[in-house]
């Protein structure tokens, strides 16, 4: 849903306590604050504190990467549900539900301004010009949206659509834009073509990028940019907060360029959590996992964000029905994640413009879907059973000893378990796990709840996405 640009002379026409802007409790025992009080290795120490003085404190493992991501948590990401235990705990009230707690001691403001508008400073909208013949003298130009994921002090790293970013009609070998330029919002602009039709003009706003990979099965590409440019347009641009958790309902903002007009924001819900649409990009038809939502989209809006109303990013918007307005596609944020962080690794090591993942070695199937909802907190989502069907041969499954029947029920990487209650979770964690990272599985056979030995992943283990 990338946008072409008529070349013309002129400028082409989980409620989370720490994001409470007005949170508070309504009686006399109040939380009076949440702080991180020690650090021992991963474990972070945090205390609760409560207006008679009294208080109780909670832990917080981190994985490798500390924070922010998927391999640990902050401060913000303290949940009512955990200030609800301690609350039970301290005061040996076992009978209140999550529900009446909520009802008695919590005020939500709802307004959702500040959270966009932080949201805003990682949000951009990218132009990628192509010459789609060998004979043209005049190039082509689409426009797209994106996000800024990290920022380091040489570059920033920036995601979009691999289709913003690649054009089948291009004259060339890989057909990925070789001249990418990206906008902030509120420092607006955009390329036009000089006097004589042979290329574009940029102006100070500018910001250059370049492709550093992507995989077209996925849609996600990772362009660069570099962080003094962005800095130098505004210094207050951050990279997204990202979140892995949404549910069916959960109000999302959609932040894009739709049809060139500038960045705007559209509202709606997530409609199916977990989705399945097929889009053809290069001529082939694929199958992508999706985030349906109801959120309004358009060309232009492709790699912009999907955000939550904390306003951290849950998905990247890539397609959308063009009969049914109100069925629009997002790539969900551990796929999303997973994909930029195996580019960026493996350009790192070796100047690839690809990822790999992880292969078990099996072939699974659901069985006992079920949608399992939770009184207290009066949400649900859809658990079921992950069965093996077969191992392949050589694989890592049949190292690990798993066998047909098997229902997979965790996975640990590195010292981390992840649980397991949907298929496609195996998959999107396997994006993450590299050569000689170490991985074990649990699992229940004949009823019986198993693990395998813990071992490191095999270069022969490793596949290349394309």
């Amino acid at each position: 849903m990338k946008k072409k640009i008529i070349a013309s002379l002129a400028a082409a026409a989980a409620l989370s306590l720490g994001v409470f802007s007005g949170c508070m409790f309504s009686t006399s025992v109040s939380v009076t604050s949440i702080e991180k009080t020690s650090s021992v290795g991963l474990v972070d120490y945090y205390t609760v504190t409560y207006s008679n003085g009294t208080t109780s404190q909670f832990t917080v493992t981190n994985g490798r990467d500390g924070v922010n991501g998927t391999d640990g948590r902050d401060a913000q990401s303290v949940t009512a549900e955990e200030v609800y235990e301690t609350y039970k705990q301290v005061y040996r009230d076992d009978e209140m539900t999550f529900k009446e707690f909520c009802e008695k001691y919590l005020t939500v403001n709802t307004d959702t301004n500040a959270a966009l508008n932080m949201a805003l400073r990682s949000c951009m909208k990218v132009y990628t010009a192509f010459r789609e013949s060998y004979m043209s003298s005049k190039p082509s130009m689409y426009c797209g949206s994106a996000v800024i994921y990290k920022m380091e002090s040489d570059y920033t790293y920036i995601l979009t659509n691999y289709h913003v970013v690649y054009d089948s009609k291009a004259y060339g070998s890989n057909k990925i834009s070789t001249e990418i330029s990206a906008y902030l919002y509120g420092s607006e602009s955009s390329p036009y073509l000089n006097d004589y039709e042979t290329g574009f003009v940029y102006d100070d706003y500018t910001i250059k990028c370049d492709y550093i990979g992507g995989a077209i099965n996925y849609d996600v590409a990772v362009i660069r940019a570099s962080t003094a440019d962005i800095k130098r347009i505004n210094p207050q641009a951050i990279p997204v907060s990202v979140n892995y958790n949404y549910s069916v309902g959960d109000n999302t903002y959609a932040v894009g360029n739709p049809d060139d007009g500038g960045i705007s924001v559209t509202e709606g819900i997530v409609s199916v959590d977990s989705d399945y649409v097929e889009l053809s990009i290069d001529g082939n038809e694929r199958t992508y996992r999706s985030i349906r939502t109801d959120t309004a989209l358009t060309h232009g809006n492709s790699g912009g964000g999907l955000f939550n109303m904390q306003g951290q990013l849950i998905g990247l918007n890539n397609a959308g029905d063009g009969e049914i307005t109100s069925m629009n596609y997002a790539i969900p944020a551990s796929i999303l994640t997973g994909i930029a962080d195996g580019v960026m690794y493996y350009h790192s090591a070796n100047g690839a413009k690809c990822t790999y993942r992880t292969l078990l070695g099996v072939t699974s199937q659901s069985e006992n879907s079920r949608y399992v909802y939770d009184e207290t907190t009066g949400g649900g989502h859809i658990e079921e059973n992950v069965v093996i069907k077969s191992v392949n041969q050589g694989s890592l499954a049949e190292a690990l000893k798993l066998e047909v029947g098997d229902i997979i029920t965790g996975v640990t990487f590195n010292g981390r378990k992840y649980e397991i209650s949907r298929q496609y979770q195996i998959a999107d964690l396997l994006l993450n796990v590299r050569a000689s990272d170490t991985i074990k599985i649990h699992y229940t056979r004949s009823g019986q709840a198993s693990e395998t030995k813990e071992m490191a992943v095999r270069g022969s283990d490793i596949d290349k996405i394309d």
